[in-house]
């Protein structure tokens, strides 16, 4: 979280306690987590301020954000990852991204979303 924090104060933005609570909640949790699940969790300020907050996060590298079922959904940034998701029970779980990107010519901040899904083995061996 102190890395998340150092990238609001260089970019010149404030520790507010709403941007604390949410870097709190989000460091302690692993799975990402929607917009609208942070609103209801954190009852520390109203729905678009959660969102203001996320897309500022996002814009600062703070954040990542996944697509996943139409729903954006939110987790911190220290590495790239991405999540792989069951499709029956919906469990998801952290995988390290190895993608590299080299430098495109007509593009610069090239960012990419992968959705993968499989079957988890508790549901494998639930049949």
């Amino acid at each position: 979280m102190s890395t998340a924090t150092e990238k609001l104060v260089c970019a010149g933005y404030k520790i507010t306690k709403p941007r604390f609570a949410l870097l709190k909640y989000l460091s302690s949790h692993h799975a990402p987590l929607s917009a609208r699940d942070l609103y209801r969790k954190i009852k520390i300020f109203d729905q678009a301020s959660v969102y203001r907050t996320l897309n500022l996060f996002d814009e600062l590298g703070i954040v990542h954000v996944e697509c996943i079922e139409k729903e954006k959904l939110y987790c911190l940034a220290d590495t790239p990852h991405h999540h792989i998701v069951c499709k029956k029970c919906g469990y998801m779980e952290r995988t390290e991204c190895e993608h590299t990107f080299k430098n495109y010519k007509n593009f610069n901040s090239v960012h990419h979303q992968l959705t993968l899904t499989g079957v988890c083995n508790n549901c494998v061996v639930t049949k």
